[in-house]
């Protein structure tokens, strides 16, 4: 079955190879830049069509070589896509799934470029990180400077009952505090993995400013499901390197340290809670259940979507806001109104039936386990050249984290840096002689390794 889904695939290799098909790694490359150093703030229309772009792209390039063996990434995300087609199909509002599933088919084309160029030269992965952290930066110096201008009335506390009211949280050109902290929860351990990875101190002095500001503006959203991720991501990040990064202490050092490296990070995640008041008052807002309104709202739009995923549990309503949009009204409880369920789990269950759920946690479970295969592959570099699967998987966990609890990938600027990351760790890490290598038999006429 799935070569015949490949079989098109390298048929333009009998044709003469121009100019134009021999750099197209390069215009993958600069597409890819081009997107990812300007995502927050892309207009819709220049988005669709970058994605779109970015989609012809890979078909081009796919018709001109010829294919690798699929990897295990690439076979969850076709069993993801046939979950999507079929619940499209069964849908109730079959017009609005439609459109669910051509943005999710747009979304898939990008990670579908990146995989094969990072498959093909892995080594544009730092210009694509640093155009993504350059954008990253720019979104937080525009969301700190609201703080000196003065914000609009839509990023003041809603809450009315709030001792918080008043309060200003950042919001940026995403115009919304919880999408602007999940557009940097995968910034910020991106970012740390940079500045020590990266090898010159202009490039580290770029990370860490990027660390600092967009972690800042990330606090200052007072978004308790961006900080979640934030700590998820964090703490992902501390105890991969404790555990990898230090081979040279073994048995009882090594789970020492491993646990000293975890209190650590509670404590001092603990210690600014104290420090700051309003910090300290929004994290226990969250213990109030149905006493904090935001809580209260979520408990009222899961049980909405819970009734939801009853009546559909198997193919579920069809992809996409759309289709949920037609369909919540009909289950939602008075003055409780919602875009999406804001869980992303239940939100895949009502989308997708229980067949996408369990889709969407294989994929999320692969990228993870790819991420460690490169973390062992990578044992004989040295301590920084970890820090890039090391940074992936810790980003890759914190947007799973702040899902949990937000529909944050309903936004193109999370979900498309999520299917960064996830290109990725699906891609097979190759040592640097074993590379050059591959790279001159490429050179030759040979095709790019699938993505895990």
């Amino acid at each position: 079955m799935i070569s015949v889904l490949l079989g098109w695939q390298g048929l333009g290799r009998r044709w003469e190879p121009t100019r134009l098909t021999r750099r197209l790694p390069l215009l993958a490359g600069l597409l890819l830049l081009s997107l990812f150093t300007v995502l927050p703030f892309l207009s819709r229309p220049g988005m669709a069509l970058l994605l779109l772009g970015s989609g012809l792209l890979w078909l081009s390039w796919s018709l001109l070589e010829p294919p690798g063996a699929m990897g295990g990434m690439g076979r969850w995300l076709l069993v993801f896509l046939a979950v999507a087609v079929v619940a499209t199909g069964f849908s109730p509002v079959p017009r609005e799934a439609l459109r669910g599933l051509l943005k999710l088919v747009l979304y898939l084309g990008v990670w579908a470029l990146a995989a094969r160029l990072l498959a093909h030269r892995r080594r544009w992965w730092n210009p694509l990180l640093a155009g993504l952290l350059l954008g990253g930066l720019a979104e937080a110096v525009l969301a700190l400077r609201q703080l000196h201008g003065g914000a609009m009335a839509l990023a003041t506390w809603s809450d009315e009952a709030s001792i918080l009211l008043n309060t200003e949280r950042l919001y940026g050109s995403l115009g919304n505090p919880n999408l602007l902290g999940g557009y940097l929860v995968p910034i910020v351990p991106l970012a740390v993995g940079a500045a020590l990875h990266w090898r010159r101190w202009p490039s580290r002095l770029f990370a860490a400013v990027t660390v600092a500001l967009a972690g800042t503006a990330l606090v200052l959203t007072y978004s308790r499901g961006a900080w979640l991720g934030l700590a998820a991501g964090l703490v992902c990040l501390i105890l991969l390197w404790g555990w990898f990064a230090l081979p040279r202490l073994q048995g009882q050092r090594q789970a020492v340290l491993f646990c000293g490296l975890l209190l650590a990070a509670l404590l001092g995640a603990m210690a600014m809670a104290r420090l700051l008041e309003p910090l300290q008052v929004r994290l226990l807002s969250a213990l109030a259940g149905r006493g904090d309104s935001s809580v209260n709202f979520r408990i009222n739009v899961w049980m909405a979507a819970w009734q939801m995923l009853r009546d559909y549990p198997w193919t579920g309503i069809g992809p996409g806001q759309d289709a949920f949009n037609r369909v919540y009204p009909l289950y939602q409880q008075p003055l409780f109104n919602a875009l999406s369920a804001y869980s992303m789990p239940l939100e895949l269950a009502v989308e997708l039936g229980v067949a996408g759920l369990l889709a969407g946690i294989a994929v999320f479970c692969h990228a993870l386990r790819q991420g460690l295969r490169q973390l062992k592959a990578a044992a004989a570099t040295t301590e920084a050249g970890r820090w890039p699967q090391i940074s992936v998987m810790a980003a890759v966990v914190g947007l799973g984290a702040h899902g949990l609890v937000d529909t944050i990938f309903l936004r193109p600027e999370v979900q498309l840096t999520w299917w960064l990351c996830i290109a990725f760790l699906a891609t097979p890490h190759q040592p640097h002689r074993l590379q050059a290598k591959t790279h001159g038999a490429r050179g030759a006429g040979g095709g790019a390794p699938a993505p895990g």
